[in-house]
């Protein structure tokens, strides 16, 4: 095997075993480009994987290569491919959905039963990531980053995306008041979609100053401290009556409880975060206050929606990135991103 046909990638090996090794290099199949990635965002996902050596029920069968949000350069095109001259500078879409069934088939390919996610153990063996130097990306999947549009931008497309996905999902949030209940970096996404959206109050729960905050920084009317025995009574002060639009953005159980007690009649309550099975849910408080309680899952048909946003400066992405370091730090910069530390978005680049 000779040089140039390897690359460098981290692998995953087990809980905090992450390594550099030299791995063969993809090749783009039919249909498919290869892409030098350029900057790659550190997930959650992604910190529990290094953490914990899985993230909930998804166990690794082998190691494997992590990372879903990435951007970079068109360097190879496979077969019948004709639409992104090489040298196209593109974020990618990292849901690899068969197209085939019937959730695909109307639109909703994030509910695909078959879906390959990058940097994922969902599936066996598990998909690899873009924690590398090369990936191979369905042409169909890769959007051309406009001109002037930082590769570091691109690779918050996709959580940006399940951000807008979740606004999306609550039906609208146009002259609403709006709760969100997790100041994390989903959370703050949120945030920023729903003020471009038009919300006409946006308050962020969070047990952390920072987030708070930063919020507050970012366009919040107020913050709460959901720690506070007197929650209930400063959500009223910012909002009488409840909240019309409810995000659950923290992934833990008394998030929820709160977001739904805290909701108006009538109120949408959105799920977005990830809670353990057997998660006890208010129902009665779904039934008596007539509420929609729906999920949002990942995302789809959005990311052109997103690109559209940040171009047009309705969405100003730049303050999420916390820090940006070298491909090679990688390891460092998972273990600064899971330090909790006043982190939302940690990227790390690998420019030509």
């Amino acid at each position: 095997m000779t040089m140039n046909d390897t690359m460098k990638a981290f692998v995953l090996h087990g809980a905090k075993d992450i390594r550099q090794e030299e791995v063969s290099r993809p090749a783009p199949g039919p249909g498919e480009v290869l892409v030098a990635v350029r900057a790659a965002g550190i997930c959650g996902s992604d910190l529990h994987y290094y953490a914990h050596g899985r993230c909930g029920n998804f166990i690794p069968t082998r190691p494997f290569i992590l990372g879903h949000e990435f951007s970079g350069e068109v360097v190879a095109l496979g077969e019948g491919v004709d639409t992104l001259p090489i040298g196209t500078r593109v974020a990618v879409d990292p849901s690899r959905a068969c197209g085939q069934c019937k959730q695909c088939r109307q639109g909703r390919y994030n509910l695909c039963p078959k879906m390959l996610y990058y940097g994922t153990a969902s599936v066996v063996p598990p998909r690899d990531g873009c924690y590398a130097e090369y990936v191979t990306a369905p042409a169909r999947n890769c959007w051309p980053l406009p001109d002037g549009f930082e590769y570091a931008w691109g690779a918050l497309l996709e959580p940006m995306s399940v951000a807008m996905h979740a606004v999306m999902r609550s039906g609208g949030v146009g002259g609403k008041t709006v709760l969100i209940t997790g100041g994390g970096t989903i959370g703050q996404m949120i945030l920023l979609t729903a003020v471009a959206f038009g919300a006409s109050k946006v308050i962020v729960s969070d047990i952390k100053p920072f987030a708070r905050d930063f919020a507050v920084k970012h366009g919040a009317t107020g913050a709460l401290d959901p720690t506070m025995p007197t929650l209930a009574e400063d959500a009223a002060k910012l909002s009488p009556g409840g909240f019309e639009v409810v995000f659950e953005a923290a992934g833990v159980a008394p998030a929820l409880d709160q977001a739904i007690r805290l909701s108006a009649p009538g109120a949408t309550v959105v799920q977005v975060g990830t809670l353990p099975d057997g998660t006890a849910v208010p129902v009665n408080a779904l039934l008596t206050k007539e509420l929609q309680y729906v999920g949002s899952w990942r995302f789809a048909n959005v990311f052109d929606r997103v690109i559209e946003m940040v171009t047009s400066g309705r969405i100003d992405p730049r303050p999420l990135i916390t820090k940006i370091m070298p491909f090679d730090q990688l390891g460092d910069a998972i273990v600064q991103a899971g330090s909790g530390e006043n982190v939302l978005k940690m990227q790390i680049t690998n420019p030509a």
